[in-house]
């Protein structure tokens, strides 16, 4: 001792054994009993403290005797001595402490975090990355308190090897189910072939290391690297929110690889909440943004319907039934046949977000075979280009084709032109349509107001609309990202679940 202590101090030390501590040939603690055979022994824990006296630790020289014996041990654990030091019971009782309540207090918020989306998922709607993330929330938090259970509690030296095998199976079930949950999060495919092989690697890291910090540091590893080139693949597909997702794994990998942090202790916790709390805000905002859009669907479907059932267009489509009922039956079944197809196609579509172009070409030929019947004058689509394998929001085309009809008093057969061009990223979307005998526009700009909004819901900024004269034709274009049909369901897999559902409901009222 380089001078006598003014106070009391702890001499607590941490290993797998039974002891007796001899501090200068004088028996001052026993944790456990020592002895000579396994059955005679009887087992200390892992954590023990005694205090000392300033006359016990007068300046100078001290014998310290430690009489142990582990024969409750296991050799699989490779370091059976972990601590041994003196200090101030304050200074003690601070680091302690320190070890224990913030894992603790993690612990209570991941717990929160699980009861947040269990309560989502049950209520709300079940994504599949929703209930991985819940998942490894849940085991974060049970690996937090395993971790935090020894400084808390203590236990007796032969429970160490069972909570060793506790970390370490949690820490590999977190490190497989890490990169599934970005796998999910981001649609790829053959998801069950790489859970499985990615969980054959995270067990093999197991059995290149003999200490049980080392496995669960490779696994965590692992985990993150895999991770990160799923997210940078991600990216590269331009998958949606893959630059944030990016980011998180980037700065929880430099977290977790900084020197000063000890992986069992602190690297892991820090690591894995700041990952996870990071993707709870992501999970959040998306949240937010996915009642936003529902909020908007439903106001479209809502003025979508009220447009297709308009008082005027209405009065004037049953005065024609009238009319052809008494001139020629034929053609007012005909007619009434294509006015029915009409507000049935209306109503199905009502409730998607998005119809492939060739359901909207048909919408188009179906309202103009109800004008060309009113007008009793043929008027025509002409379509130049491919229109498979693209999608657009419901309806928008009809818009055009309705404010055409009504800014123009078409008395002749009247042709109308689409102009199809595809490019590698985007397709382009031309309507000519003819002047002929100009009205003054008397409406309110519901439909163009219709047609932004839906480009944007869809797009989200992504697409453009715009129309000017040019000559004798008035010209509506649209610039659209080029994204089939397909991709716009996979990425909103739940909403198209929905609608689905409402559009099957609305056929069962239908038929009823």
């Amino acid at each position: 001792m380089s001078k006598t202590p003014t106070r009391n101090q702890v001499l607590s030390f941490s290993l797998l054994a039974a002891s007796e501590l001899f501090l200068d040939g004088v028996k001052v603690g026993r944790n456990g009993k020592p002895a000579v055979s396994a059955k005679e022994e009887i087992p200390g824990y892992i954590e023990y403290s005694v205090s000392l006296t300033p006359e016990q630790l007068q300046q100078g020289m001290h014998s310290l005797v430690l009489k142990l014996s582990s024969y409750h041990g296991n050799n699989q654990i490779k370091n059976p001595f972990y601590d041994l030091s003196i200090t101030e019971p304050y200074s003690l009782y601070v680091a302690s402490n320190t070890g224990i309540i913030l894992p603790l207090l993690l612990a209570g918020a991941l717990l929160l975090v699980v009861l947040l989306f269990s309560g989502l998922t049950l209520f709300y709607q079940r994504h599949t990355h929703w209930v991985l993330f819940l998942i490894l929330c849940l085991v974060a938090s049970c690996l937090l308190v395993v971790e935090a259970w020894r400084g808390l509690f203590g236990y007796l030296y032969p429970f160490h090897l069972i909570r060793l095998y506790l970390v370490a199976g949690l820490t590999c079930l977190f490190s497989v189910l890490l990169p599934v949950y970005f796998l999910a999060y981001f649609r790829f495919q053959r998801l069950m072939l790489i859970t499985g092989i990615l969980a054959l690697l995270t067990v093999t890291m197991t059995f290149i290391s003999p200490y049980f910090d080392h496995k669960s540091e490779m696994m965590f590893g692992v985990a993150l690297v895999a991770s990160l080139a799923i997210s940078i693949i991600a990216y590269k597909r331009q998958k949606s929110a893959s630059k944030r997702g990016l980011v998180v794994v980037i700065c929880s990998l430099g977290l977790f690889l900084i020197p000063a942090f000890h992986f069992a202790e602190t690297g892991f916790g820090l690591s894995v909440c700041f990952l996870l709390f990071s993707i709870l805000l992501q999970l959040l905002q998306q949240f937010v943004h996915d009642r936003q859009k529902a909020a908007l669907a439903t106001q479209l479907e809502n003025q979508l319907l009220r447009r297709s059932l308009q008082p005027h267009f209405l009065m004037n489509s049953l005065s024609l039934v009238g009319e052809l009922l008494h001139q020629s039956p034929r053609q007012a079944e005909e007619f009434i046949q294509a006015l029915g197809r009409e507000f049935r196609m209306l109503n199905e579509y009502a409730s998607h977000t998005q119809i492939a172009l060739t359901q909207e070409l048909e919408l188009c030929k179906n309202y103009l075979e109800i004008m060309s019947a009113r007008l009793q004058k043929k008027c025509t689509l002409q379509i130049k280009g491919d229109p498979s394998a693209i999608s657009i929001p419901p309806a928008i085309l009809l818009t055009v084709l309705e404010n055409a009809f009504s800014h123009n008093k078409y008395r002749q057969e009247t042709l109308f032109e689409l102009h199809i061009h595809r490019s590698m990223e985007s397709v382009g979307i031309v309507m000519k349509l003819p002047v002929v005998s100009p009205r003054a526009h008397t409406g309110t700009g519901t439909g163009n107001h219709y047609i932004h909004q839906s480009l944007q819901e869809v797009f989200d900024g992504r697409a453009s609309y715009v129309t000017e004269q040019v000559g004798d034709f008035w010209h509506a274009r649209f610039q659209l990202p080029l994204i089939s049909g397909t991709d716009f369901i996979n990425r909103d897999e739940f909403y198209i679940e929905s609608v689905q559902k409402q559009t099957k409901k609305t056929h069962e009222i239908t038929d009823r």
